[in-house]
């Protein structure tokens, strides 16, 4: 059940109804360490991969997205971090994040911060100026020289460089990925459109000629509620001309716009007098909250206001009337004040700090995050690397009291590449270390039977040429030459060659508990021999699947694991990794076959295909079971069929043999495809194959 409002967000076309379903993802809570258990790690690795997904395709490069394992995350330069706390509210804004970070690694010189100081000492003229303004004496420049001008020039030079270059990236983003602009709008609702940042602007609040004041409007002066009757703010808004903003081509650029914007402003900031207190407490008298407190103090909102911080559009059109008539450019304003301004009570002076707070997280790209342990980290890793994924999946349920069906939704885990990286840091109930051995020798029988078979499907091998004769055209058979003299036309011969096209065998093992014993044994033997003998055929691939009702991952999903690929790996990949798959719980038939159909019609495409079915044919996972799940899986099949795909489907019998309801179970399901055959006897499973192969030819 999908959370009240998520269905407006714009993630939700591509997040399935489930992702915050607490009750079976259990995902909300606040950390990953706190609370592993429960903890989906396929869907985390999923969104780590979606977003992925969306920020290369909106930078066009392949910038690594990652959850932190310890400590702040920020922007690098290199990897863009994102929080694995997912809060459906949050979701979009988490996106819009990520894309902003991954906007930055590609649009901003991060060096031009890293120089920043030496940039500053440049100015050595300027900065002693400072020094003196801000207490040096005339004789000696005492704890107020140039140095000193170098650390109270750099923070607030920093925040006016990162707020320009937002808008430079806001508007490369909007003008070359316009689709992404919602969750941009979501990041800039959280952070910046705040309600209690609309009253402060709006307020006598931040009006006096302190860089507190300054960077608080200069950092919300796309807010429509901005006042441009205080502090010089009409020329700032002239100098920093949005409209042009991309006439900035690079952050060095932005950065000699930001210092001339701190020399306007500075020049408006009265100078700094002494504290004798904050002297003798050895606090080194910086007056306006000094070094510390007033770096990082541009910042925004709670999530709950209407303001237009996001709106990169809002480049000058907007300062019209009232809101353009110009101040004096100092701290009493030169512009008649807007009526009815808004008067904060000591409660909403505190929020607004806490609002600017969370606004300077963003601008200082220093936003929390939530990380993940150690442990998760390698789980989703290693689902990753494995190409694991959810595929969803429709079946329709017979009402027992009535004719009517109901169409159910169920999510079957795809696991595209086994691996040990997979076994060793994903719990998963379809191997196990026990009876490794034992099934390690059922593999190597079924290579040494599948030398046999190779030999045997000759028929896929060989390349038919059939001679026509007798004919008024074509090549001149030498046999029939000496007739011509007695006039007989007939002397011509042609040959047809017939040479098998690319070949695919997917071969599918039901996993289920029921397959145990001499059934799995028999079912995976088979399979390994048949693997065999493709790779001693040209052109022949194999595909081994294994499909079961596990708790893969903490899921309660149905899961099909790909446990062998020739297309990627060699027959050392089955001696590798065939041995850890054993059976695990019950098996959903059909469900299994449609989560991986897409898969197996692809591969078909300009091969001669066949779909190798190995089970003991009663599929049940839940509500699907009897005729509904016989009906369904009888569909799937259909379908392999009609995009020309053979299917072939061995009934694996157990000591007890085949009782008449497995029969009419497995016949619904597979037709004249099913397969009652002795899968032990090599000839009995050649001439079966044989037959398919010749269908084709």
């Amino acid at each position: 059940m999908r959370y009240a409002g998520y269905q407006d967000q714009n993630s939700s076309f591509w997040l399935d109804n489930d992702f915050f379903n607490d009750d079976r993802y259990d995902m909300l809570g606040d950390e990953i360490q706190s609370k592993p258990k429960g903890k989906d790690p396929m869907k985390l690795a999923g969104y780590r991969r979606a977003i992925g997904n969306f920020v290369r395709i909106v930078t066009g490069e392949a910038i690594p997205v990652k959850f932190n394992t310890s400590g702040d995350s920020y922007t690098d330069g290199k990897t863009v971090t994102i929080s694995a706390s997912l809060k459906d509210k949050d979701f979009d804004s988490a996106v819009g994040l990520a894309l902003h970070e991954g906007s930055h690694i590609k649009m901003t010189d991060f060096n031009t911060l890293r120089t920043l100081e030496d940039f500053i000492k440049k100015d050595d003229v300027y900065q002693i100026m400072l020094a003196e303004k801000h207490g040096a004496k005339a004789s000696e420049l005492d704890s107020y020289d140039r140095w000193w001008s170098t650390n109270y020039v750099a923070p607030k030079l920093k925040d006016l460089i990162n707020i320009i270059e937002d808008r430079r990236i806001d508007r490369w983003v909007y003008s070359n990925a316009p689709g992404y602009r919602g969750y941009y709008e979501a990041l800039y609702d959280k952070y910046f459109n705040a309600k209690i940042i609309d009253k402060g602007l709006k307020s006598d609040e931040y009006t006096d000629a302190s860089w507190d004041s300054f960077l608080f409007r200069v950092c919300n002066i796309t807010n429509p509620n901005r006042r441009f009757d205080v502090l010089g703010l009409d020329k700032i808004w002239k100098m920093l001309d949005l409209k042009n903003i991309a006439r900035l081509k690079t952050t060095n650029e932005v950065r000699d716009l930001a210092y001339e914007l701190f020399k306007f402003i500075e020049d408006q900031i009265p100078s700094l007098e002494l504290d004798k207190k904050e002297e003798d407490n050895g606090q080194g008298g910086n007056g306006e909250g000094g070094e510390e407190q007033e770096e990082n103090e541009c910042s925004g909102g709670n999530g709950e206001g209407n303001g237009e911080h996001g709106n990169v559009n809002d480049d000058g059109s907007k300062a019209e009337g009232d809101e353009a008539k110009k101040g004096s450019g100092n701290q009493k304003g030169g512009a008649k004040a807007p009526k009815n301004l808004e008067e904060l009570s000591d409660r909403q002076k505190e929020q607004l700090k806490k609002a600017i707070d969370k606004q300077s997280q963003l601008v200082n790209q220093d936003v929390k995050k939530t990380g993940v342990s150690r442990k998760m980290q390698k789980q989703m890793s290693a689902l990753e690397n494995s190409g694991t994924e959810i595929k969803e999946v429709k079946y329709e349920q017979d009402n027992y009291w009535s004719n009517e069906t109901t169409t159910k939704k169920v999510d079957v885990t795809v696991i595209n590449n086994f691996t040990k990286d997979l076994i060793n840091n994903v719990h998963c109930g379809m191997y196990d270390t026990w009876g490794v051995e034992r099934r390690r020798e059922w593999t190597n029988e079924g290579i040494r039977r599948g030398v046999v078979l190779g030999k045997k499907l000759k028929v896929r091998a060989e390349q038919k040429d059939t001679k026509f004769n007798r004919l008024r055209s074509g090549k001149i058979d030498k046999r029939r030459i000496s007739s011509a003299g007695f006039g007989v036309e007939n002397i011509f011969a042609k040959i047809e060659s017939f040479a098998y096209n690319p070949g695919l065998i997917h071969i599918s093992i039901d996993n289920s508990g029921s397959m145990s014993g001499g059934r799995f044994e028999n079912a995976v033997t088979t399979a390994v021999a048949i693997a065999k003998a493709c790779s001693m055929i040209e052109n022949m691939d194999c595909v081994i699947s294994f499909r079961a009702g596990s708790n893969f991952a903490n899921t309660d999903a149905p899961v099909v694991l790909i446990a062998y690929d020739s297309r990627k790996h060699g027959m050392n990949q089955i001696k590798t990794m065939m041995p850890y798959c054993c059976t695990s719980g019950i098996t959903p038939e059909g469900l299994c076959f449609e989560a991986i159909m897409k898969e197996i019609v692809d591969s078909a495409k300009g091969k001669d295909a066949y779909f190798v079915n190995m089970s003991d044919g009663m599929p049940y996972y839940n509500d699907y079971y009897g005729d509904g799940a016989h009906k369904h899986t009888r569909e799937q099949v259909k379908k392999m069929t009609r995009e020309g795909i053979k299917v072939i489907s061995y009934f694996i019998t157990g000591s007890g043999g085949i009782s008449d309801g497995e029969r009419k179970a497995f016949d619904t399901m597979y037709g004249k495809e099913a397969q009652y055959i002795n899968t032990k006897k090599i000839n009995e499973v050649a001439k079966s194959m044989n037959s398919k192969f010749l269908e084709i030819a």
